[in-house]
């Protein structure tokens, strides 16, 4: 366990109740840089809750900037936390260095004549330590900047912005995504969605728009093939859009003026109809 991780998740996260006692848990695992690989079940165990419970807290956590997730890319299949929390607060600490506050000490005339002969090279005695007054500002920024700048070389190569970090961070698996738009209260493509309008522009049937929406689930939702990564997107509608708009999904062909299933389509229909048909009432 990190202590500087655990410490900053304690004090500096939004969260409170059961999703701040989920970070704490996850840093409880986690090394200097926020990384941990703990187990669903054993999240679960620790924040006293079922494993759905706990998998409906990582998924608010993840939309929330402070966790990133990586579904099975851990030691033998667990999911790989990072907390970007603890990346982001340690950014500040040097900040201040940047600016004139620690020249001050080799500002004002000095009346020792050993130190006037070396006024061309006044930075040497700051960097190295060598004055009490000027060696203070520095100490407690050296450690920070290190290790922070070790965290993303384990992940992913650095970014030259951090607007690019953040939006990485952002983009999330597509279950995650619908876990985070059930608790927003929304709908996953709501009724005043593009998509429907550009079905009515092309004289799509709202039948195929639907299949087409349960297929796109099924496709993002299910696990991926050995060897492959995850999808992660921010915006999982406007992906379905180009879905739709570029035909990924192969479900209909347009027959003259008319637009027909293809046998793809068609079998996709027969299995949303089966599960309708054997759905409780």
């Amino acid at each position: 366990m990190s202590v500087r991780v655990w410490n900053l998740v304690w004090e500096n996260s939004r969260h409170g109740g059961t999703e701040l006692l989920m970070m704490l848990a996850i840093a409880d695992h986690a090394d200097a840089r926020g990384v941990a690989w703990p187990s669903v079940p054993t999240l679960a165990k620790r924040c006293r809750m079922s494993d759905r419970n706990a998998n409906h807290l990582l998924a608010k956590l993840t939309v929330s900037g402070e966790l990133e997730v990586r579904r099975n890319a851990g030691p033998r299949g667990t999911n790989l936390y990072r907390i970007t929390l603890a990346e982001a607060k340690g950014v500040k600490p040097t900040s201040p260095p940047v600016g004139p506050e620690p020249l001050k000490p080799t500002s004002p005339p000095d009346p020792e004549a050993a130190v006037t002969p070396e006024a061309d090279v006044t930075l040497k005695p700051v960097a190295e330590g060598g004055e009490a007054g000027s060696s203070k500002p520095l100490k407690p920024t050296s450690p920070e900047p290190s290790l922070n700048r070790q965290e993303p070389s384990e992940e992913k190569p650095p970014t030259p912005s951090k607007t690019k970090t953040r939006k990485r961070s952002q983009e999330v698996p597509l279950r995650a995504w619908l876990d985070a738009v059930q608790v927003k209260g929304e709908k996953a493509i709501p009724a005043d969605d593009p998509v429907f309008r550009y079905a009515d522009q092309i004289g799509l049937p709202r039948e195929f728009l639907h299949l087409a929406w349960a297929e796109f689930k099924a496709r993002y939702t299910a696990e991926p093939v050995k060897g492959e990564k995850q999808k992660t997107y921010t915006d999982w509608r406007a992906v379905f859009r180009k879905a739709v708009r570029e035909g990924w999904l192969k479900l209909w062909f347009l027959d003259g003026q008319e637009y027909a299933l293809t046998t793809t389509g068609q079998q996709a229909q027969r299995v949303q109809r089966a599960e309708l048909q054997g759905a409780p009432a």
